[in-house]
């Protein structure tokens, strides 16, 4: 073989491989950052946990990735937005492991958290395709969601841990297992609410209080995830809902116009 041909097939074996290894080495990391989730919000002591190390105070715009702890501590809230716009809100003296953070070959997404304490409201974003799942995982229980809006309060009573779940919209599976490790599970429609705990994990669906129910974050209508503002949602919904008072000006001059237009089909009549 001529020394011109060896010198070109050297250099397009080389091309090929440098091509496969930075294909190998920024696959992951491209599907690394479609599955990016962040917290959104971080309002007073919040502490963050990366991957089981020590807490430490966390920031707003932190990267959040499995195996995270977040922690709010007396007056904090903090909120999560993943990667596919779903997000949660953290009240005060709430506890989650954040479990599963992931896009299936289907283009589904799994998220899945563990909630050791206190409240949670989650905004789920509609799940179309059929690998897509939310869940929620509790000392006493799971919830199991396919788009809605829901919480879940986990608290101990006397017969130990027990989770409340509340649906505000669409529909939650709240699910137990028994004594005897038969599993029972309900459906949560919104304005209900589910009590599980190990030894009540058939206890029946109920309506939910309307003080909680008016806690519930709105689901944006144009943004993939809500923002923190200062006004409450029961007061957003009583901003969309009140009528605005008539500007007097605007009245006159519908008069006016009347009036104008009544002269006007005299003189033509006459």
């Amino acid at each position: 073989m001529s020394r011109p041909r060896t010198t070109a097939l050297t250099v397009l074996v080389v091309a090929l491989a440098l091509g496969l290894g930075s294909s190998a080495v920024l696959a992951p990391e491209a599907d690394a950052l479609v599955s990016i989730s962040t917290l959104t919000v971080v309002d007073g002591s919040v502490l963050i946990s990366h991957a089981g190390s020590g807490f430490a105070p966390a920031r707003e715009g932190e990267v959040v990735a499995a195996g995270d702890t977040i922690r709010t501590e007396s007056g904090a809230a903090a909120e999560i937005t993943y990667f596919e716009g779903s997000s949660v809100r953290l009240e005060a003296d709430t506890q989650i492991v954040v479990e599963s953070l992931r896009s299936e070959a289907d283009g589904g997404t799994v998220i899945g958290m563990m909630q050791t304490l206190g409240r949670t409201w989650h905004v789920v974003t509609k799940l179309i395709s059929g690998s897509s799942r939310y869940e929620v995982r509790t000392p006493s229980s799971t919830a199991s969601v396919r788009g809605t809006i829901f919480a879940v309060d986990v608290h101990v009573d006397a017969d130990g841990p027990a989770a409340t779940v509340t649906t505000s919209e669409g529909v939650v599976v709240h699910s137990a297992a028994g004594p005897a490790g038969a599993a029972s599970a309900v459906r949560v429609t919104a304005g209900q609410e589910s009590t599980k705990s190990a030894s009540r994990p058939a206890e029946s669906v109920h309506a939910a209080a309307p003080a909680t129910l008016r806690e519930a974050p709105p689901r944006p209508a144009s943004a993939p995830h809500h923002t923190k503002t200062d006004a409450s949602s029961s007061d957003r919904a009583e901003v969309r809902t009140k009528a605005q008072p008539a500007d007097p000006r605007v009245t006159t001059q519908l008069k006016d116009r009347a009036t104008t237009s009544k002269i006007s089909r005299q003189r033509r009549s006459g």
